[in-house]
């Protein structure tokens, strides 16, 4: 049985620096979710968990692009060597001139608490609301399916080709994000594509999503415009088994599914982090992966005797 990790934004394997900035919020590292994955999971769905492949589709490099630079983030001077020239200058100019009244001190340190402040969150938050905004807009449709999309079919293919050599189930595991991509793909692109028609995910966990959050405001390619009061029917069974949507009271994005989508098994999870922290702390938490192998197992076990 294939396990596919989906992850969400922010993630770049070429951006060191961005990685250093998610490493503040509690990012977790792909090798740390793949051990966890194989030692928890991995033996509740095979009788063989060493050989379950377990696959990352990877899709941050195709994600937001700050074409220049950064320039609009605030918190990052324009141009580091004028700056630098700057200080230099002004530092020449203080020791030749009285000292700076003290309202000018006051404003400069503000303005430099401002900026420390608000820099950790430029780092992280620009990345993920374009990261969001890029896969809307470049997404596609059925007959012309974006690059996002594409590379998030391929590796589903590889998966389920592996699932299907070795007589198993297909569980996939996403993060944030990458919920909104696999939804997208079991309501729209999926059912329209017949020649991906070998992928069928028969357990999905979408950990810290906001599947219920884009459902409401109709940004999946199937929500209907007159969706609600009445919950939106369950994705079609014939690319999607069984879904547990799991969030968190203290993880600000992540967002309930129940009443939302019909049938799907949503929870919370105490993950006992902290507000900054919590949008990824179900990654790190070894009880998450093991609540997660017992609902596998159990749906598993349930669609045996139907």
């Amino acid at each position: 049985m294939p396990i596919v990790f989906v992850h969400g934004v922010a993630v770049r394997d070429e951006d060191p620096g961005l990685a250093r900035a998610t490493r503040a919020f509690g990012e977790v590292p792909w090798a740390a979710i793949e051990a966890h994955l194989r030692q928890h999971v991995a033996p509740a769905i095979s009788d063989d968990p060493g050989g379950v492949p377990v696959m990352r589709i990877y899709w941050g490099d195709l994600a937001a692009h700050f074409a220049f630079g950064g320039r609009s983030l605030v918190s990052r001077p324009l141009d580091l060597p004028d700056v630098v020239e700057q200080a230099e200058e002004a530092a020449a100019a203080a020791a030749a001139t009285p000292a700076p009244l003290p309202e000018s001190r006051r404003v400069s340190r503000l303005r430099g608490a401002v900026t420390s402040l608000r820099r950790p969150l430029e780092d992280f938050v620009p990345v993920f609301l374009g990261d969001v905004m890029t896969y809307i807009s470049t997404r596609g449709t059925a007959e012309a399916p974006g690059p996002i999309i594409e590379r998030v079919l391929a590796g589903l293919d590889a998966a389920a080709f592996a699932a299907e050599s070795r007589g198993e189930p297909l569980v996939v595991l996403t993060h944030s994000m990458g919920g909104q991509i696999v939804y997208d793909l079991v309501t729209h692109f999926l059912p329209r594509m017949p020649e991906h028609r070998g992928i069928r995910i028969d357990y999905w966990c979408a950990a810290a999503s906001q599947v219920g959050l884009f459902e409401e405001l109709g940004f999946f390619l199937e929500s209907a415009p007159d969706r609600g009061p009445e919950p939106t029917a369950y994705p079609p069974s014939e690319h999607l088994g069984g879904w547990w949507n799991v969030w968190d009271h203290a993880d600000l994005l992540s967002f309930r599914a129940e009443g939302i989508v019909d049938g799907v098994d949503d929870s919370a999870y105490f993950a006992a982090g902290s507000l900054a922290t919590d949008h990824y702390r179900y990654l790190a938490k070894a009880d998450f992966y093991t609540a997660l192998a017992s609902r596998v197992e159990t749906w598993l076990s349930r669609s045996t005797k139907e």
